[in-house]
């Protein structure tokens, strides 16, 4: 199962955790996880190269993070939360194609 917790301050997306597999195929065959990659890494590109958000972000085999950097201005924390919402309701889509494949947490920071 992927994991997926999003960070929140006062209420706000300002970043995300990813972990885990979705189980739905063998490892580099599974197109679930391909398309929550895909996802994901769209979003860290939108927050750290079309908005230029300062960003810290990991991307590795299983475990994927980014959190924007606490000098944010108000306009890139509003452009970063408008991506992490749309960055979840595509998660949610696959988690509706696919249940039981995503769990999703928020944990404020």
């Amino acid at each position: 199962m992927v994991r997926l917790c999003e960070l929140r301050q006062n209420g706000e997306p300002v970043g995300f955790e990813l972990s885990g597999h979705a189980e739905q195929g063998e490892y580099g065959q599974d197109l679930v996880c391909a398309a929550i990659s895909a996802i994901v890494q769209t979003a860290i590109l939108g927050i750290t190269e079309v908005v230029k958000v300062n960003a810290g972000f990991s991307v590795e085999e299983n475990d994927t993070s980014c959190v924007i950097s606490k000098d944010a201005s108000p306009k890139e924390a509003e452009a970063t939360a408008l991506l992490i919402r749309t960055m979840r309701k595509g998660l949610e889509s696959i988690e509706l194609a696919y249940p039981g494949t995503l769990k999703f947490d928020i944990r404020e920071v």
